[in-house]
Order: structure tokens, then sequence, then C-alpha cells
């Protein structure tokens, strides 16, 4: 089905609560958002979490010095105007994303409890 416009025109308005019957249902305007600066992690993320991004992606493509030089430098850019600023928070809302999941399922844990059982020892078993 298409959508058809009509030449009939509608408005809202207000009307008093007093008047009203009580079963007949009511809206309620809700303002527009408007960023106030305390925007969550997702929208400015921690400079940890910039700084733990941007070195892995260094250290991915150049080894330790280049990973502690990314960190540094997108630590430093999240601080600035502009695209490479924008780049290094999508980094930083990456790595804190990543970082929740990874506490959520208790990667950590499970990562130790990998390693443990390579060194535990195994009982013997039977070969017939």
């Amino acid at each position: 089905m298409a959508f058809k416009p009509t030449d009939m025109n509608f408005s809202f308005e207000p009307v008093d609560v007093q008047d009203t019957d009580p079963n007949t249902p009511t809206a309620q305007a809700v303002p527009e958002y408007v960023p106030d600066g305390s925007e969550s992690e997702e929208e400015d993320p921690s400079d940890k979490a910039i700084m733990v991004g941007c070195g892995l992606v260094g250290c991915l493509l150049g080894g330790p010095f280049l990973a502690i030089l990314a960190a540094l430098g997108g630590s430093y850019a999240a601080g600035r105007d502009g695209p490479i600023a924008e780049s290094s928070k999508a980094v930083g809302r990456i790595a804190a994303v990543a970082g929740r999941k990874a506490n959520e399922e208790r990667l950590i844990c499970k990562m130790k409890d990998s390693v443990y059982s390579i060194f535990k020892k195994r009982a013997p078993t039977e070969h017939s």
C-alpha cells in the first residue's frame, strides 16, 4: 500500500485534564534531547580506553614502540578537534565496549582456567 496524502489538516491542542474522562488516553510531550556535556562513555570514551585501543592498533601495526607512540598520540589527538580526534575516540569506544564484554564473559578467569588445565597433571589411562 502506498501512502496517499490527504487534504485534511490535523493538530494537537492542549486539553485541560480536569475536563476529560479518566479513561481517555492522554499524551505527554517529551523535549528533544540536547547534549549538556555529560555524555556517557559510549559518546565520550575515557582516556584509558583511548590509550588501550590506540596502543593495540599500534602494536599490531608496528610492535611495542609504535604501540606506545600510538597510545600517547591517540590520547593527545582525542583532546583536539578534527577527523583524527574522532577516529581516536571511535577506537576508544570500541576498546571500552570490548572491555565491558570481556568483563561480562569473565574472559580473564576463562583464560586462567585454560592455562591451568594445560599444566594440570592427568591421571594415566589404561590401554588394552
